[in-house]
Protein backbone atom coordinates (compact mmCIF):
# COMPACT_ATOMS: atom_id res chain seq x y z
CA UNK A 1 0.00 0.00 0.00
CA UNK A 2 1.63 3.60 -0.93
CA UNK A 3 2.04 6.13 1.43
CA UNK A 4 5.07 8.27 3.08
CA UNK A 5 5.22 12.36 3.11
CA UNK A 6 4.23 15.06 0.38
CA UNK A 7 5.62 17.89 -1.05
CA UNK A 8 3.11 18.66 -3.63
CA UNK A 9 -0.92 17.45 -4.24
CA UNK A 10 0.71 14.62 -7.27
CA UNK A 11 0.74 11.22 -6.13
CA UNK A 12 -0.58 8.75 -8.34
CA UNK A 13 -1.51 5.70 -6.07
CA UNK A 14 -4.00 5.47 -3.77
CA UNK A 15 -3.00 5.81 -0.16
CA UNK A 16 -2.46 8.06 2.89
CA UNK A 17 0.52 10.53 2.47
CA UNK A 18 1.10 12.28 6.09
CA UNK A 19 3.64 15.14 6.55
CA UNK A 20 4.81 15.04 10.44
CA UNK A 21 6.16 18.83 11.47
CA UNK A 22 6.61 20.67 14.37
CA UNK A 23 3.71 22.72 15.31
CA UNK A 24 1.66 24.46 14.33
CA UNK A 25 1.60 21.76 11.39
CA UNK A 26 -0.82 18.75 10.77
CA UNK A 27 -0.42 15.85 12.40
CA UNK A 28 -2.53 12.88 13.66
CA UNK A 29 -2.56 10.47 16.36
CA UNK A 30 -3.99 7.11 16.87
CA UNK A 31 -3.98 3.73 17.81
CA UNK A 32 -2.52 0.74 15.46
CA UNK A 33 -0.50 -2.09 16.23
CA UNK A 34 0.90 -2.41 19.16
CA UNK A 35 3.56 -4.75 20.56
CA UNK A 36 5.18 -6.10 17.84
CA UNK A 37 8.41 -6.32 16.60
CA UNK A 38 10.45 -7.34 13.57
CA UNK A 39 13.84 -9.63 13.96
CA UNK A 40 15.95 -11.55 12.38
CA UNK A 41 17.62 -15.10 13.60
CA UNK A 42 20.12 -17.23 11.94
CA UNK A 43 22.61 -20.13 12.42
CA UNK A 44 19.69 -21.69 14.19
CA UNK A 45 19.51 -24.83 11.90
CA UNK A 46 15.61 -25.12 12.01
CA UNK A 47 12.38 -23.66 10.87
CA UNK A 48 10.63 -22.03 8.39
CA UNK A 49 13.03 -20.57 6.05
CA UNK A 50 11.72 -17.14 6.24
CA UNK A 51 9.05 -15.41 8.79
CA UNK A 52 8.20 -16.81 11.70
CA UNK A 53 5.79 -15.38 14.10
CA UNK A 54 6.29 -16.17 17.71
CA UNK A 55 5.01 -14.82 21.46
CA UNK A 56 6.43 -15.75 24.59
CA UNK A 57 4.06 -18.92 24.82
CA UNK A 58 5.48 -20.45 21.54
CA UNK A 59 6.63 -24.25 21.22
CA UNK A 60 10.07 -22.88 20.17
CA UNK A 61 11.74 -26.28 20.07
CA UNK A 62 8.91 -26.89 17.54
CA UNK A 63 9.35 -23.35 15.59
CA UNK A 64 13.16 -22.59 15.92
CA UNK A 65 14.73 -25.81 17.09
CA UNK A 66 15.70 -24.32 20.42
CA UNK A 67 13.85 -23.39 23.92
CA UNK A 68 13.31 -19.96 24.24
CA UNK A 69 15.66 -20.74 27.87
CA UNK A 70 18.70 -21.47 25.12
CA UNK A 71 21.27 -18.83 24.78
CA UNK A 72 20.87 -18.97 21.06
CA UNK A 73 17.79 -16.92 21.74
CA UNK A 74 18.57 -14.59 24.04
CA UNK A 75 17.71 -11.42 22.33
CA UNK A 76 14.76 -13.23 21.43
CA UNK A 77 13.88 -13.62 24.84
CA UNK A 78 14.29 -10.49 25.89
CA UNK A 79 12.65 -8.66 23.40
CA UNK A 80 9.58 -11.16 23.93
CA UNK A 81 9.82 -9.30 27.43
CA UNK A 82 7.21 -6.84 26.70
CA UNK A 83 6.31 -7.38 23.32
CA UNK A 84 3.10 -9.61 22.42
CA UNK A 85 4.28 -10.83 19.15
CA UNK A 86 7.68 -11.17 17.40
CA UNK A 87 8.13 -11.27 13.19
CA UNK A 88 11.26 -13.64 12.90
CA UNK A 89 12.93 -13.60 10.00
CA UNK A 90 14.75 -16.68 10.11
CA UNK A 91 17.72 -17.43 7.57
CA UNK A 92 17.65 -21.37 7.25
CA UNK A 93 18.39 -22.23 3.91
CA UNK A 94 19.52 -25.98 3.40
CA UNK A 95 18.20 -29.57 3.32
CA UNK A 96 15.88 -31.69 5.10
CA UNK A 97 17.02 -34.46 6.97
CA UNK A 98 15.28 -37.94 5.85
CA UNK A 99 14.91 -40.96 7.09
CA UNK A 100 14.11 -44.74 6.01
CA UNK A 101 14.16 -48.31 7.41
CA UNK A 102 12.90 -51.99 6.55
CA UNK A 103 10.22 -53.49 7.65
CA UNK A 104 8.58 -49.67 8.11
CA UNK A 105 6.34 -48.97 5.43
CA UNK A 106 7.20 -45.40 5.42
CA UNK A 107 9.80 -43.01 4.33
CA UNK A 108 10.52 -39.87 6.57
CA UNK A 109 11.58 -36.19 6.09
CA UNK A 110 12.18 -33.47 8.64
CA UNK A 111 9.73 -31.02 8.01
CA UNK A 112 12.32 -28.16 7.69
CA UNK A 113 15.68 -27.46 6.23
CA UNK A 114 18.64 -28.13 8.81
CA UNK A 115 21.43 -29.49 10.97
CA UNK A 116 18.69 -29.95 13.74
CA UNK A 117 17.09 -32.56 11.72
CA UNK A 118 19.50 -34.82 12.50
CA UNK A 119 18.49 -34.69 15.98
CA UNK A 120 15.13 -36.16 15.28
CA UNK A 121 14.28 -40.04 15.61
CA UNK A 122 11.15 -42.05 15.20
CA UNK A 123 10.26 -45.34 17.11
CA UNK A 124 7.71 -47.63 16.25
CA UNK A 125 6.85 -50.47 17.98
CA UNK A 126 3.37 -53.23 18.95
CA UNK A 127 1.03 -52.02 21.13
CA UNK A 128 1.03 -54.21 23.95
CA UNK A 129 -2.12 -53.39 24.56
CA UNK A 130 -3.41 -54.18 21.32
CA UNK A 131 -2.35 -56.53 18.68
CA UNK A 132 -3.93 -54.78 15.99
CA UNK A 133 -2.39 -51.39 16.47
CA UNK A 134 1.26 -50.20 16.77
CA UNK A 135 2.75 -46.54 18.85
CA UNK A 136 4.55 -44.70 17.10
CA UNK A 137 6.92 -41.93 18.54
CA UNK A 138 9.15 -38.94 17.25
CA UNK A 139 11.84 -37.67 19.67
CA UNK A 140 13.61 -34.48 19.45
CA UNK A 141 17.01 -34.71 20.99
CA UNK A 142 16.21 -36.78 24.31
CA UNK A 143 12.76 -35.49 24.35
CA UNK A 144 9.32 -36.82 23.23
CA UNK A 145 7.54 -34.65 20.95
CA UNK A 146 4.93 -36.89 19.58
CA UNK A 147 3.06 -40.29 20.10
CA UNK A 148 0.71 -41.94 17.74
CA UNK A 149 -1.30 -45.08 18.29
CA UNK A 150 -1.70 -46.70 13.98
CA UNK A 151 -3.51 -49.63 12.35
CA UNK A 152 -2.02 -48.99 9.14
CA UNK A 153 0.32 -46.82 7.46
CA UNK A 154 -1.85 -44.43 6.48
CA UNK A 155 -2.86 -43.58 10.24
CA UNK A 156 0.08 -41.87 10.55
CA UNK A 157 -0.13 -37.95 10.63
CA UNK A 158 2.48 -35.36 10.06
CA UNK A 159 4.00 -33.48 13.05
CA UNK A 160 5.78 -30.23 14.29
CA UNK A 161 9.02 -32.26 13.40
CA UNK A 162 8.37 -34.46 10.25
CA UNK A 163 6.08 -35.84 7.52
CA UNK A 164 5.77 -39.52 6.44
CA UNK A 165 5.24 -40.56 3.14
CA UNK A 166 3.85 -44.24 2.53
CA UNK A 167 6.73 -46.23 0.83
CA UNK A 168 6.36 -47.25 -2.51
CA UNK A 169 5.82 -51.25 -1.63
CA UNK A 170 3.80 -50.51 1.07
CA UNK A 171 0.67 -48.66 -1.11
CA UNK A 172 -0.87 -51.45 -2.33
CA UNK A 173 -1.84 -52.95 1.23
CA UNK A 174 -1.29 -49.80 3.24
CA UNK A 175 1.36 -51.27 4.70
CA UNK A 176 -0.25 -54.30 6.49
CA UNK A 177 2.26 -56.80 5.50
CA UNK A 178 5.70 -55.22 6.46
CA UNK A 179 3.81 -53.96 9.59
CA UNK A 180 2.58 -57.47 10.12
CA UNK A 181 5.79 -58.60 10.61
CA UNK A 182 7.08 -56.05 13.21
CA UNK A 183 7.88 -58.63 16.67
CA UNK A 184 9.41 -55.59 18.17
CA UNK A 185 10.56 -51.56 18.39
CA UNK A 186 12.51 -50.49 15.56
CA UNK A 187 13.76 -46.59 15.60
CA UNK A 188 15.57 -44.83 12.59
CA UNK A 189 17.24 -42.06 12.89
CA UNK A 190 17.24 -38.98 10.63
CA UNK A 191 20.43 -38.02 9.04
CA UNK A 192 21.72 -35.51 5.69
CA UNK A 193 20.20 -32.09 7.34
CA UNK A 194 22.21 -29.22 6.10
CA UNK A 195 21.89 -25.67 7.00
CA UNK A 196 23.64 -23.32 5.14
CA UNK A 197 25.25 -20.14 6.45
CA UNK A 198 26.56 -18.33 3.49
CA UNK A 199 23.39 -17.39 1.23
CA UNK A 200 22.46 -14.05 0.56
CA UNK A 201 19.04 -13.44 1.82
CA UNK A 202 19.26 -9.27 1.68
CA UNK A 203 16.36 -9.22 -0.82
CA UNK A 204 14.21 -11.84 0.61
CA UNK A 205 14.79 -9.78 3.83
CA UNK A 206 13.97 -6.60 2.69
CA UNK A 207 10.96 -7.93 1.30
CA UNK A 208 9.94 -9.46 4.55
CA UNK A 209 10.44 -5.78 6.27
CA UNK A 210 7.91 -4.60 3.33
CA UNK A 211 5.91 -6.77 3.99
CA UNK A 212 4.68 -7.31 7.50
CA UNK A 213 3.58 -4.81 10.44
CA UNK A 214 5.18 -4.04 13.22
CA UNK A 215 6.71 -1.24 15.71
CA UNK A 216 10.19 -1.62 15.97
CA UNK A 217 12.81 -3.67 14.27
CA UNK A 218 16.06 -5.14 15.86
CA UNK A 219 18.60 -8.04 15.53
CA UNK A 220 19.17 -8.40 18.62
CA UNK A 221 20.75 -11.87 18.07
CA UNK A 222 23.03 -10.09 16.00
CA UNK A 223 27.19 -9.36 16.61
CA UNK A 224 26.86 -5.67 17.86
CA UNK A 225 28.99 -5.13 14.85
CA UNK A 226 26.97 -6.93 12.37
CA UNK A 227 25.59 -5.01 9.05
CA UNK A 228 21.83 -6.02 9.87
CA UNK A 229 21.86 -2.98 12.16
CA UNK A 230 22.65 -0.09 9.14
CA UNK A 231 20.14 -2.38 7.43
CA UNK A 232 17.22 -2.20 9.77
CA UNK A 233 18.13 1.57 10.39
CA UNK A 234 17.95 2.53 6.59
CA UNK A 235 14.80 0.12 6.41
CA UNK A 236 13.25 2.45 9.28
CA UNK A 237 14.15 5.48 7.30
CA UNK A 238 12.75 4.08 4.10
CA UNK A 239 9.31 2.82 5.62
CA UNK A 240 8.69 6.26 7.66
CA UNK A 241 9.50 8.51 4.57
CA UNK A 242 8.46 6.76 1.86
CA UNK A 243 5.38 4.28 3.07
CA UNK A 244 3.88 6.25 5.95
CA UNK A 245 4.73 3.31 8.18
CA UNK A 246 6.00 5.12 11.34
CA UNK A 247 8.51 1.82 12.91
CA UNK A 248 11.94 2.82 14.82
CA UNK A 249 14.91 0.18 14.31
CA UNK A 250 17.08 -0.16 17.48
CA UNK A 251 20.74 -1.01 17.47
CA UNK A 252 23.66 -0.88 19.09
CA UNK A 253 26.35 2.49 19.22
CA UNK A 254 28.74 -0.26 18.24
CA UNK A 255 27.70 -0.37 15.09
CA UNK A 256 28.07 2.84 13.84
CA UNK A 257 25.42 3.61 12.21
CA UNK A 258 25.66 7.28 13.00
CA UNK A 259 22.52 7.74 13.39
CA UNK A 260 20.50 10.94 13.93
CA UNK A 261 17.05 10.30 12.90
CA UNK A 262 13.73 10.17 15.15
CA UNK A 263 12.90 6.45 13.44
CA UNK A 264 16.12 5.11 15.17
CA UNK A 265 16.68 4.20 18.58
CA UNK A 266 20.95 4.29 19.23
CA UNK A 267 21.63 2.00 22.58
CA UNK A 268 24.31 3.17 24.46
CA UNK A 269 25.74 0.60 26.75
CA UNK A 270 24.74 -2.80 28.19
CA UNK A 271 23.20 -4.31 30.75
CA UNK A 272 24.71 -6.96 33.40
CA UNK A 273 21.72 -9.40 34.70
CA UNK A 274 21.52 -10.80 38.40
CA UNK A 275 23.46 -14.09 37.54
CA UNK A 276 25.98 -11.98 36.28
CA UNK A 277 25.99 -12.33 32.61
CA UNK A 278 26.42 -9.18 30.34
CA UNK A 279 24.78 -9.02 27.61
CA UNK A 280 25.52 -7.81 24.01
CA UNK A 281 24.65 -4.50 23.07
CA UNK A 282 22.57 -5.79 21.04
CA UNK A 283 20.76 -7.90 23.25
CA UNK A 284 20.00 -4.75 25.16
CA UNK A 285 18.54 -3.56 22.35
CA UNK A 286 16.33 -6.54 22.01
CA UNK A 287 14.76 -5.15 25.55
CA UNK A 288 14.45 -1.49 24.39
CA UNK A 289 12.72 -2.93 20.92
CA UNK A 290 10.34 -4.82 23.00
CA UNK A 291 9.65 -2.11 25.57
CA UNK A 292 9.27 0.66 23.06
CA UNK A 293 6.67 -1.97 20.60
CA UNK A 294 4.53 -2.79 23.41
CA UNK A 295 4.39 1.18 25.10
CA UNK A 296 0.61 2.87 24.87
CA UNK A 297 0.75 6.35 23.62
CA UNK A 298 0.55 7.95 27.15
CA UNK A 299 3.37 5.71 28.54
CA UNK A 300 7.45 6.58 28.80
CA UNK A 301 10.50 4.41 29.12
CA UNK A 302 12.09 6.70 31.37
CA UNK A 303 13.29 5.53 34.16
CA UNK A 304 11.61 1.93 33.56
CA UNK A 305 13.72 -1.17 35.56
CA UNK A 306 14.87 -3.63 33.70
CA UNK A 307 13.81 -7.07 34.76
CA UNK A 308 16.69 -9.51 35.43
CA UNK A 309 19.36 -6.85 35.54
CA UNK A 310 21.31 -5.68 38.31
CA UNK A 311 23.84 -3.36 36.72
CA UNK A 312 24.66 -1.96 33.42
CA UNK A 313 28.26 -1.29 31.43
CA UNK A 314 29.72 0.98 31.08
CA UNK A 315 28.58 2.81 33.84
CA UNK A 316 28.49 6.68 32.99
CA UNK A 317 29.36 9.71 34.80
CA UNK A 318 26.73 12.53 35.02
CA UNK A 319 28.50 14.33 32.49
CA UNK A 320 29.70 10.87 30.51
CA UNK A 321 25.73 10.66 30.93
CA UNK A 322 24.71 14.49 29.38
CA UNK A 323 27.43 13.74 26.47
CA UNK A 324 25.59 10.69 25.39
CA UNK A 325 21.73 12.07 25.19
CA UNK A 326 23.22 15.29 23.55
CA UNK A 327 24.79 12.49 20.94
CA UNK A 328 21.13 10.74 20.51
CA UNK A 329 22.44 7.35 22.72
CA UNK A 330 19.67 5.84 24.95
CA UNK A 331 21.44 4.72 28.55
CA UNK A 332 20.77 2.29 31.19
CA UNK A 333 21.71 3.22 34.67
CA UNK A 334 21.99 1.48 38.01
CA UNK A 335 20.34 2.58 40.87
CA UNK A 336 20.20 0.55 44.06
CA UNK A 337 20.79 -3.29 42.26
CA UNK A 338 18.39 -2.11 40.10
CA UNK A 339 18.97 -1.37 35.75
CA UNK A 340 17.32 1.37 34.51
CA UNK A 341 16.37 3.18 30.94
CA UNK A 342 17.66 6.97 31.63
CA UNK A 343 15.95 8.67 29.13
CA UNK A 344 13.21 7.81 26.61
CA UNK A 345 14.93 9.01 23.65
CA UNK A 346 15.83 8.47 20.40
CA UNK A 347 18.98 9.43 17.65
CA UNK A 348 17.76 12.87 16.99
CA UNK A 349 19.79 15.22 17.75
CA UNK A 350 19.84 17.77 15.42
CA UNK A 351 16.84 20.30 15.42
CA UNK A 352 15.45 22.02 12.48
CA UNK A 353 12.25 24.24 13.04
CA UNK A 354 10.25 21.26 11.09
CA UNK A 355 11.99 18.31 13.22
CA UNK A 356 11.53 20.26 17.29
CA UNK A 357 13.50 18.46 19.89
CA UNK A 358 10.10 17.28 21.06
CA UNK A 359 10.84 14.84 18.27
CA UNK A 360 13.78 13.03 19.99
CA UNK A 361 11.43 11.97 22.98
CA UNK A 362 9.96 9.10 22.19
CA UNK A 363 6.71 9.75 24.03
CA UNK A 364 5.55 12.52 22.26
CA UNK A 365 6.82 10.95 18.84
CA UNK A 366 5.11 7.38 19.79
CA UNK A 367 2.06 9.61 20.27
CA UNK A 368 2.91 10.92 16.26
CA UNK A 369 3.51 8.15 15.05
CA UNK A 370 0.56 6.63 16.63
CA UNK A 371 -2.26 8.50 14.71
CA UNK A 372 -0.39 8.49 11.35
CA UNK A 373 0.20 5.03 11.67
CA UNK A 374 -3.50 4.85 12.79
CA UNK A 375 -5.04 7.37 10.22
CA UNK A 376 -3.14 5.44 7.06
CA UNK A 377 -4.71 2.31 8.43
CA UNK A 378 -8.20 3.66 9.21
CA UNK A 379 -8.23 5.64 5.52
CA UNK A 380 -6.97 2.25 4.00
CA UNK A 381 -9.41 0.02 5.68
CA UNK A 382 -12.93 2.58 5.83
CA UNK A 383 -12.14 5.53 3.25
CA UNK A 384 -10.17 4.56 -0.15
CA UNK A 385 -12.67 3.50 -3.07
CA UNK A 386 -15.94 3.19 -0.15
CA UNK A 387 -16.61 6.70 1.00
CA UNK A 388 -17.59 9.35 -1.85
CA UNK A 389 -15.32 12.78 -1.79
CA UNK A 390 -17.53 14.97 -1.24
CA UNK A 391 -19.05 17.57 1.83
CA UNK A 392 -20.71 14.32 3.47
CA UNK A 393 -17.85 12.37 3.40
CA UNK A 394 -15.14 14.60 4.68
CA UNK A 395 -17.61 15.30 7.29
CA UNK A 396 -17.43 11.19 8.06
CA UNK A 397 -13.80 11.62 7.78
CA UNK A 398 -13.54 13.99 10.19
CA UNK A 399 -16.03 12.73 12.88
CA UNK A 400 -13.61 9.51 12.69
CA UNK A 401 -10.29 11.90 13.73
CA UNK A 402 -12.06 13.74 16.42
CA UNK A 403 -13.72 10.98 18.26
CA UNK A 404 -10.41 9.00 18.04
CA UNK A 405 -8.23 12.09 18.93
CA UNK A 406 -10.87 12.82 21.60
CA UNK A 407 -10.33 9.06 23.02
CA UNK A 408 -6.07 10.25 23.08
CA UNK A 409 -6.79 13.09 24.66
CA UNK A 410 -9.02 11.02 27.93
CA UNK A 411 -5.84 9.23 28.12
CA UNK A 412 -3.79 11.65 28.34
CA UNK A 413 -1.60 11.15 25.63
CA UNK A 414 -2.75 14.84 23.90
CA UNK A 415 -3.92 17.95 25.54
CA UNK A 416 -5.75 21.12 24.57
CA UNK A 417 -7.84 18.99 21.55
CA UNK A 418 -10.77 20.83 20.33
CA UNK A 419 -12.85 19.97 16.80
CA UNK A 420 -11.15 23.04 15.23
CA UNK A 421 -8.12 21.77 15.03
CA UNK A 422 -9.28 19.21 12.44
CA UNK A 423 -10.15 20.91 8.48
CA UNK A 424 -10.46 18.66 6.00
CA UNK A 425 -11.33 20.11 2.33
CA UNK A 426 -10.95 18.17 -1.32
CA UNK A 427 -7.48 18.59 -3.11
CA UNK A 428 -6.60 19.56 -6.08
CA UNK A 429 -7.69 16.24 -7.58
CA UNK A 430 -11.52 14.81 -7.34
CA UNK A 431 -10.28 11.92 -5.29
CA UNK A 432 -8.03 13.68 -2.99
CA UNK A 433 -8.22 14.75 0.40
CA UNK A 434 -6.35 17.16 2.35
CA UNK A 435 -6.50 17.02 6.24
CA UNK A 436 -5.07 19.58 8.58
CA UNK A 437 -4.82 18.95 11.79
CA UNK A 438 -2.96 20.40 14.85
CA UNK A 439 -2.43 18.50 18.05
CA UNK A 440 -0.20 18.68 21.27
CA UNK A 441 1.21 15.88 22.49
CA UNK A 442 1.89 15.29 26.34
CA UNK A 443 5.20 14.31 28.29
CA UNK A 444 5.81 12.14 31.51
CA UNK A 445 7.72 14.27 34.28
CA UNK A 446 11.50 13.56 34.32
CA UNK A 447 12.88 16.36 36.23
CA UNK A 448 11.75 17.94 40.00
CA UNK A 449 13.03 21.42 40.53
CA UNK A 450 12.79 21.99 44.64
CA UNK A 451 13.50 24.61 47.30
CA UNK A 452 13.04 23.06 50.52
CA UNK A 453 12.66 26.12 53.10
CA UNK A 454 13.53 25.38 56.82
CA UNK A 455 11.31 27.06 59.67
Amino acid sequence: MAGGTYSQQNKRLPGAYVNVKAAPQAIVAGAGIRGVVFTALSGLGWGENGVVSVTANSDFNALLGHPLTDDKLTGLRLILTNAQTAIVYNVNPGTKATAAAEPLPWTFEAKYNGTAGNDISVTVSPDTSNVSKFIVTTTYGTTLVDKQSIVKASDLQANNYMVPAIAEAAQDDDGAAMLGVLASAISVKFTGGTTVTSADTTTDLQTAIETNEFNTMVAANSSDTSALHSLFAAAAERLREQQGRKVQAVVPVAANTNSDYEGVIVVGNTLILENGTTLTQAQAAGFVAGAAAAAEPNESLTYTVIPGAADVTPRFTDDQAIEQLSEGHMIFIAQRAEAKILQDINSLHTFTPEKSRDFAKNRPLRVLDDIANTVRETWEDNFIGQVTNDATGRDLLKATLAEYLTTLMASGAIQNFVVDDITIAQGTDKDSVVVTLAVTPTDAMEKLYMEVTSR
